[in-house]
């Protein structure tokens, strides 16, 4: 009966503060339900991480014994070089291969969410284990501290994975942000288990420094998880932003569709819309420099930045930065992080455009967006882009680049 007793109730026991920390990670989505599904999934695949973990831990283990012998000093060097690195690593590829290639991963403060998912599936088999060689009553030390920074330590990559998938879709871009936000979590990991064993084996001092460093980083992430959901593309339609057009009547700045606050004289929707290519400021007909940042409105070709089609973006300087690459036959454009070409501008909607091939040309079609899609100034329904349009996703600015060769150019 003891046995029977055991078997039920240490996992139980375990798994509830690994639950109700779950459950305080994933409530904080306001403007949208987390998938149920992809949580459970997630939560069961971080749990089956510690196989592996186990696995690598042991055999790096092994090798700092060997090295150094089974001391101290070697056992602080397998926590700082081998545990925390190879549990986050493990905790990172479980999110990675699953949650984040899902729909469901579409905003930034996903990221949080299902990184804690792994990593209380992670700590609830850890729990098991942990209890059932100890006290069971330990687990009010761990439920409040060891489950909790299990899930803020991989809050960290999780953070990171939110921002590789809105950055350029090429792997020098994304992977320093990946391999910078594990590095950061491994870091954070190792120390936290080096003050736990220097706290329970030298002095209460390093408990309370422990234990002081786990409430700043709850506090940080915490405040990462209010702006995330402050700014979440769920909570409001898209921020519509009215066209600015010189009135042309009196030459004062005005809004499109509006009359004129100078002359009275209303000021219509434009067919064609000159703007800069720097700073997006609408022009005055004929001009051929910004009136805002001095910038040449039809800037030259630069040197191609890539072989594929791809877009850039301009920066302030006039510097080409690589904002996409085409590699799909099929890609979405829009606010959202399931979508192919994330755009975080609050006047791109959520769905905001695609691109198919057509024909072997890559052609652009607006999904309906609140604040349009415009080819060099006009507003489209759907058009086939060229080499060298500016194309323009609400208040998003881009330039296509096909990189076709000089005898395409000239057939």
């Amino acid at each position: 009966m003891t046995e029977l007793k055991q078997i039920i109730f240490i996992p139980l026991l375990s798994l509830f503060p690994c639950v109700l920390w779950l459950w305080y990670f994933s409530s904080r989505s306001l403007y949208k339900r987390p998938a149920v599904r992809v949580l459970g999934v997630t939560f069961l695949l971080g749990a089956l991480a510690t196989i592996p973990a186990l696995f690598f831990n042991l055999i790096g283990q092994d090798i700092f014994h060997s090295l150094f012998g089974s001391t101290q000093s070697s056992h602080i060097l397998v926590l700082l070089f081998i545990v925390g690195p190879v549990e986050e690593l493990i905790k990172l590829l479980v999110v990675y291969f699953y949650a984040y290639r899902m729909q469901e991963f579409d905003e930034p403060l996903d990221g949080v969410i299902y990184s804690a998912t792994a990593a209380l599936g992670f700590a609830s088999v850890e729990n098991i284990v942990y209890l059932a060689q100890n006290d069971p009553m330990l687990v009010l030390l761990r439920g409040p501290l060891s489950n909790p920074g299990h899930a803020l330590f991989s809050a960290i990559w999780g953070l990171s994975l939110s921002r590789a998938k809105a950055a350029p879709n090429l792997v020098r871009k994304r992977f320093p942000i990946i391999a910078s936000g594990w590095l950061a979590a491994s870091v954070l990991h190792s120390l936290f288990d080096i003050l736990l064993v220097a706290s329970s084996r030298w002095s209460i001092v390093f408990f309370a420094v422990l234990v002081g460093a786990m409430i700043g980083l709850f506090f940080w992430v915490r405040s990462r998880i209010r702006f995330h959901s402050e700014t979440s593309p769920h909570r409001e339609g898209t921020l519509l932003m009215p066209l600015r057009r010189y009135c042309q009547e009196c030459g004062a700045k005005g809004t499109s569709g509006t009359r004129c606050a100078n002359c009275g004289a209303f000021i219509p929707e434009p067919e064609e819309l000159e703007l800069c290519p720097v700073c997006s400021d609408p022009q005055r007909p004929g001009a051929k420099f910004c009136s805002h940042c001095g910038a040449n409105i039809k800037l030259p070709a630069r040197e191609n930045l890539d072989t594929r089609p791809h877009f850039v973006s301009v920066t302030p300087e006039g510097q080409e930065r690589i904002a996409y690459i085409l590699n799909a036959e099929v890609i979405s454009i829009g606010r959202t992080l399931n979508n192919g070409f994330v755009i975080e501008h609050p006047s791109v909607s959520k769905r905001h455009a695609r691109i198919v091939i057509e024909d072997n040309v890559y052609a652009l079609h607006d999904l309906g967006s609140s604040n349009g899609t415009f080819v060099n100034g006009k507003r489209i329904k759907e058009t086939k882009l060229e080499d060298g349009c500016e194309v323009r996703f609400g208040r998003a600015h881009f330039v296509y680049r096909s990189h076709r060769t000089e005898a395409e150019k000239t057939a």
